[in-house]
Parts: structure tokens; C-alpha cells; sequence
């Protein structure tokens, strides 16, 4: 499992940012998040180059989903 996967949402399309063309304004993204900075892409996983933004930019066009698979099992029990 990969600890810096993140869950995004598009607040507003942005415009005239290249690296950030090809968003859609209340479409759910995956990405990443580590050391402050998000790595973001329009189509994750397929290859295709992801831009690197800084949380200030991250913030004014996205916002962040709760991660469900965590926060669900923050209470489990396992057994050894």
C-alpha cells in the first residue's frame, strides 16, 4: 500500500497553468502527497507525465477526500 497515495477533488478548473491543463472542476483525482509538495495528474497511472505542485497551489484548485480504507480501519482488530 502505498502511504502517500491521496484522494483529491477538483474545487475549480484551473486556467492558465499548463501543467495543470486537462482537470475537470468536482471530479474526483489520485495522486500523492509527500514532503509538503502533491504530485497531480489528470489521468493517474496511465503514464502520462504528473506535475508537482506546491500545497498553496494544491489548496486553491483542489481539496483533499478523507481516506476511507484508513479511517476504517483505524479500529480493527487483527489477529496474529
Amino acid at each position: 500500500m502505498d502511504k502517500f497515495r491521496i484522494e483529491y477533488r477538483c474545487r475549480k478548473q484551473p486556467n492558465n497553468q499548463s501543467e495543470l491543463q486537462g482537470f475537470e472542476a468536482q471530479k474526483v483525482y489520485v495522486g500523492r502527497t509527500y514532503n509538503g509538495l502533491y504530485e497531480v495528474s489528470p489521468d493517474w497511472g496511465s503514464g502520462a507525465r504528473s506535475a508537482l505542485i506546491s500545497g498553496s497551489v494544491f489548496r486553491e484548485y483542489f481539496e483533499l477526500l478523507p481516506n476511507e480504507k484508513e479511517s476504517s480501519s483505524e479500529g480493527a482488530i487483527t489477529e496474529a
